[in-house]
């Protein structure tokens, strides 16, 4: 069994490596010169930084098991600190504690100073006086939150930690695709209150046993996420069946089952495995499944910039005793978060660099891409400006960086996950099968990228077992 994938990012990788544990002899491709995707990391300020993600989320554990599995379960690390802030009206608010932005902890936000009396007080309303009718079906996260918790909360609180998630809008996104956790939250028929329904989430997975302080994220230490690239793409390798080809992306599938590479060679393949940003599938694809093609290729992206930022200790006047801040849309600036890298994580700290402080600030989000048509040097001055009250700068920095992600993150507006399970079911009855991966689907970040590369290799396996011939006694 002969199997192409497309793609070699992690969700590629991961789908190669369980391909081929699986007996299958793998194909990878991908048009650029260089593994990972999305998932870079390069020396800054002396120490090795990433460029994009920085961590994934270890409590589901998708990619933490890809990890252990891989050989970087004693090298993982997690972040020195955990806590994070909301920028507001010209102060730092610490983030209370919450689910999916949603607060648990009413006395804490009011603590926080984050909301006015009249915001408080309706975010309190959800407790004495939830709304009776809940909106029917898959709705937006302002529709469905906006309406329990109020306008203001959803501002401060939920939009800009859920805006976060894939740079997205509330007012857009699907509640289902986006925050599961919280469309469960509203469905609880054993709770009126959407906070109620929250606190009961938590209460549940403490009675289950999950520890509340342990840890949220995961990395692997020193190395970065290219570290994970690496050990991925080294264990499918070592299994002898994964031949990685880079230089050359898959084109298009053909009706007649031929597979056409982008340098116009061609591949036999009994399964194609499709790893690649939505636009580029949805061109692989449009000869094949045109029906399957087009919500692909309608699919909306927003492009985001990350700005690396080396600063000497002393021009920096905030004690950054976090693991950075966010910053509503509200507020007006292009920066829309910015870990405080070297609190964050013990590996970056000055003392293992050049002595400076380093943070990562992210531009760009749904209905804010204005920053992202500045050039490199503006972009980076527009930065500096922005986080100078903030971070209460005094100087600036010694070393920067610009990366930028065009067209990085997928949009789930509403009906998206009915939409994608009607392309899978499509795409398993074609000849060759094809499956689809990536966070494009059900969900961002290296953790919904991997399941979907483990979801997609199994899917294929099953497709390609039911078209072949058996094996000849």
């Amino acid at each position: 069994m002969h199997i192409l994938v497309a793609g070699a990012g992690i969700t590629g990788l991961a789908g190669a490596w369980r391909l081929a544990r699986a007996g299958a002899e793998v194909t990878v491709v991908d048009p650029s010169d260089r593994i990972g995707g999305m998932l870079r990391t390069s020396l800054f300020a002396g120490r090795a930084v990433d460029e994009g993600a920085d961590a994934f989320l270890v409590r589901t554990p998708a990619a933490l098991a890809l990890a252990r599995a891989v050989g970087l379960g004693d090298v993982m690390a997690h972040p020195a600190r955990r806590n994070a802030h909301i920028w507001h009206a010209g102060s730092l608010h610490r983030l209370p504690s919450q689910v999916m932005g949603v607060p648990i902890d009413l006395d804490a936000v009011e603590e926080s100073g984050l909301l006015s009396p009249e915001g408080l007080a309706r975010l309190r309303c959800d407790l004495v006086d939830p709304p009776s009718v809940m909106p029917p079906g898959d709705v937006t996260i302002a529709e469905a939150v906006g309406s329990r918790i109020g306008a203001e909360a959803l501002a401060l609180l939920v939009d800009p930690l859920l805006g976060g998630i894939n740079a997205g809008h509330t007012a857009d996104q699907s509640l289902a695709a986006v925050a599961p956790q919280l469309d469960a939250a509203r469905r609880d028929p054993s709770h009126a209150s959407l906070i109620e329904a929250c606190r009961a989430q938590v209460g549940a997975a403490r009675a289950a046993g999950i520890v509340p302080d342990a840890p949220i994220f995961a990395a692997p230490a020193g190395g970065g996420m290219a570290r994970l690239v690496s050990a991925v793409a080294a264990a499918a390798e070592a299994t002898g069946r994964v031949t990685l080809h880079l230089g050359a992306g898959l084109k298009v599938v053909e009706p007649g089952g031929e597979v056409v590479l982008s340098d116009g060679s061609t591949v036999s393949a009994d399964g194609v495995l499709i790893a690649t940003p939505a636009p580029a599938a949805a061109e692989a694809l449009a000869a094949l499944a045109p029906d399957v093609a087009s919500p692909l290729r309608a699919l909306d992206h927003v492009s985001v910039a990350m700005v690396r930022l080396a600063l000497p200790a002393e021009e920096v006047g905030r004690a950054l005793d976090g693991a950075g801040m966010l910053v509503p849309r509200t507020e007006g600036l292009a920066v829309t978060a910015c870990s405080w890298a070297s609190s964050k994580w013990a590996h970056l700290a000055p003392r293992h660099g050049d002595g400076t402080v380093i943070v990562r600030a992210a531009v760009g989000r749904d209905r804010d891409q204005a920053a992202l048509d500045l050039d490199d040097d503006a972009l980076v001055a527009r930065v500096i400006d922005d986080l100078t009250d903030p971070l209460q700068l005094a100087g600036g920095p010694t070393e920067v960086s610009v990366h930028r992600w065009a067209d990085a993150f997928p949009q789930f507006r509403p009906g998206h996950l009915d939409r994608v399970t009607a392309s899978e079911d499509a795409l398993a009855q074609l000849t060759p099968p094809v499956a689809i991966a990536g966070m494009y689907l059900r969900g961002v970040g290296i953790p919904a990228s991997v399941t979907s590369a483990n979801a997609a290799a199994d899917r294929l396996l099953a497709a390609v077992a039911a078209v072949r011939p058996p094996p000849l006694a």
